[in-house]
């Protein structure tokens, strides 16, 4: 039997030839279809099953009037955080009042963002530091809206991150964030507790394309 010794012996050794043999030795992973089984539903249908089996919530929705009035149901005439000037102006279209500055955020219930992709199998939302200027959007609320289109889903994480290269090429942005349901933890005597580091409810809109 191999002592503590000789098996960390070996496992530096391992390294160190991993090391040796450079980036060129990793390709990167351009599908999971050899390890995942991939979604057979139409990707909205996927990703909302998905999401919805891990505590968050999807609505397919074929508007953006009708997904804001839906969003205005939602709010009660509360002030939401929003700093996407694209959103901003479908939410003041829609008559729901919104706050911008970041210090909103240490209060306010509800923020609303965009995403940069979809991805199915996993149920997850990509987020850039290109569009959300910061965490806080994303980390504060109790609440987070995620607005969302059709064309931005994606079978699996590869394509996700495939597009983003495709869009942001050499200037990546400093931050993407993959958001897989509402924040969790269950450190605390094995109990599940939902937004003990992020919101607690994550929404999902995605809107048909028009």
């Amino acid at each position: 039997m191999a002592t503590s010794t000789e098996n960390r012996t070996s496992i530096l050794n391992d390294l160190q030839h991993k090391a040796q043999l450079g980036a060129g030795a990793y390709s990167p992973v351009t599908s999971t279809e050899e390890y995942f089984v991939q979604p057979q539903a139409p990707l909205a249908e996927a990703f909302k099953k998905t999401l919805e089996s891990i505590s968050g919530y999807c609505t397919i929705m074929q508007s953006e009037s009708e997904t804001f009035a839906e969003i205005a149901k939602m709010c009660e005439n509360q002030t939401v955080f929003c700093n996407n000037p694209d959103l901003t102006a479908l939410l003041n279209a829609h008559g729901i009042s919104h706050n911008s500055d970041s210090e909103y955020t240490r209060t306010a219930k509800i923020s609303i963002t965009s995403c940069e992709a979809l991805s199915a199998r996993t149920a997850s939302v990509a987020v850039s530091a290109a569009q959300i200027k910061g965490r806080r959007a994303i980390a504060a609320p109790e609440t987070h809206i995620v607005i969302a289109y059709a064309s931005q889903l994606c079978t699996d994480l590869p394509e996700v991150f495939a597009r983003l290269q495709a869009t942001y090429g050499e200037n990546f942005p400093s931050q993407v964030t993959m958001i897989t349901g509402p924040s969790r933890t269950a450190d605390i005597e094995k109990t599940l507790v939902l937004g003990a580091h992020g919101p607690k409810k994550l929404q999902v809109f995605i809107i048909h394309n028009q």
